[in-house]
């Protein structure tokens, strides 16, 4: 179970282990080395990846790849660019960026190896806490 142990300063974070399917890791990792992303999507990617990458044993190569299939995915859905976010009402940024990391959760599920069941708990556990994450950060680096 992820937990967070404070220690004089320290967050120690004991991260899921999940198991993936090789070979879709590898198809994900080339979306990534294929495509070119924007500085404000690179910077994005690399949040949600750093996040999801302290909770799963997900290669970091393998979730930009993720990231940058998510953030196409709402953009394409939204028909609208991610750049729009930052200019949004906070209640709907937020929640922009919340069908995001829904979105790479269901990406990820769709990458298990058996047991699908109890990883994908573990996925759904693990994006909702990166999510916590990233709204604590949000907030405390707001203004």
């Amino acid at each position: 179970m992820i937990s967070y142990l404070e220690n004089k300063g320290l967050r120690i974070i004991f991260s899921y282990v999940v198991n993936f399917d090789e070979s879709a890791l590898k198809n994900i990792e080339q979306v990534y080395e294929k495509d070119t992303c924007s500085e404000v999507q690179s910077k994005l990617i690399r949040g949600i990846t750093k996040i999801i990458c302290d909770f799963i044993n997900i290669p970091e190569l393998a979730m930009k790849g993720t990231a940058l299939k998510a953030l196409r995915e709402w953009e394409i859905i939204n028909n609208s660019s991610i750049n729009t976010i930052a200019d949004m009402p906070i209640g709907k940024g937020l929640n922009a960026v919340k069908e995001i990391f829904c979105n790479g959760k269901k990406m990820v599920k769709e990458m298990l190896s058996d047991p699908k069941d109890k990883n994908e708990i573990l996925i759904d556990i693990s994006f909702e806490k990166a999510f916590k994450f990233f709204l604590d950060y949000y907030y405390q680096n707001q203004g």
